[in-house]
C-alpha cells in the first residue's frame, strides 16, 4: 500500500575491523531490498509504495565488477556503505547487461531478494520476505538494459562460520544467485523470524 515502513532491525552489535560494527542477530531479518523502477507498471492495481532507489546507468566501476553480458547479482562484501550508523553495511548490486528490460515481482517496491547460508549440506534462508494482505502491494519493478540497482546490506556475525549468497526470485521457474562469500551466523537465524507489528490500517504487513 501507499505507506510502507522500512524494516527496523533490532540488532546486538559486535566490533569488526572496519571501525563500524557487524550485527550479531538471533533471528531472520525481514527483507530490506527496495527498488525503484525504470518502467511504469501499468498492469498492477496501483496504490503501492514506490521506492526512490531507481536504476542507474552502468558506470566504469560496475563494468569492472560485472564484465559479462548478462543479468547478475554482485555482493561486494569488501565495500563499506557510507551510512550514518554504527552497523557496517556493504554493497549489493543487481546489474542488467542484457539487451532486454527485466521485470521483477515486488511488494511495495521490496524485491524478492534474501540472504542464504550453506549449513549442514544445504542452502538455508537467514532472511525472509514478509507477505502483504493487500493486493495493491503487489506489482513489478523493471530495469532497462545497461542499468544497475545499488543496495546496502548489513554485515552480520555469529558463532558459526559459513559461506553465504543472495537469492533473487525472478519468476516461478527462475531464481538468480550472487557470488558466494564468507561470514558467520547464529542458529536461531534459521528458524525465528524478526517479526513485525502493524503500525496502523495503512500498514498491510503482519510478519
Amino acid at each position: 500500500m501507499k505507506k510502507a515502513l522500512l524494516p527496523f532491525i533490532g540488532l546486538i552489535l559486535c566490533l569488526n575491523i572496519y571501525g563500524q560494527e557487524c550485527a550479531d542477530v538471533k533471528f531472520k531479518i525481514r527483507g530490506y531490498f527496495y527498488a525503484g523502477s525504470s518502467v511504469v507498471d501499468t498492469v498492477s492495481p496501483g496504490g503501492f509504495y514506490e521506492a526512490n532507489n531507481s536504476p542507474k546507468p552502468i558506470d566504469q566501476t560496475i563494468q569492472r565488477l560485472s564484465p559479462t553480458a548478462d543479468f547478475n547479482i554482485i555482493a561486494k562484501v569488501d565495500s563499506t556503505a557510507s551510512l550514518s550508523t554504527k552497523i557496517r553495511f556493504f554493497k549489493v548490486f543487481i546489474v542488467n547487461k542484457t539487451d532486454s528490460v527485466v521485470a521483477l515481482p515486488a511488494q511495495d517496491s521490496r524485491i524478492y531478494l534474501k540472504r542464504q547460508v550453506f549449513y549442514k549440506g544445504e542452502w538455508q534462508d537467514v532472511e525472509y520476505l514478509p507477505s502483504s494482505w493487500c493486493g495493491n502491494s503487489y506489482h513489478t519493478v523493471s530495469i532497462r538494459p545497461n542499468e544497475f540497482w545499488e543496495f546496502d546490506a548489513p554485515c552480520l556475525s555469529g558463532k558459526i562460520e559459513a559461506k553465504f549468497r543472495f537469492e533473487l526470485y525472478v519468476s516461478k521457474d527462475v531464481s538468480l544467485y550472487s557470488n558466494e562469500f564468507l561470514g558467520s551466523f547464529n542458529k536461531r537465524q534459521l528458524t525465528k523470524e524478526q517479526g513485525h507489528t502493524p503500525s496502523g490500517l495503512m500498514d498491510s504487513y503482519n510478519n
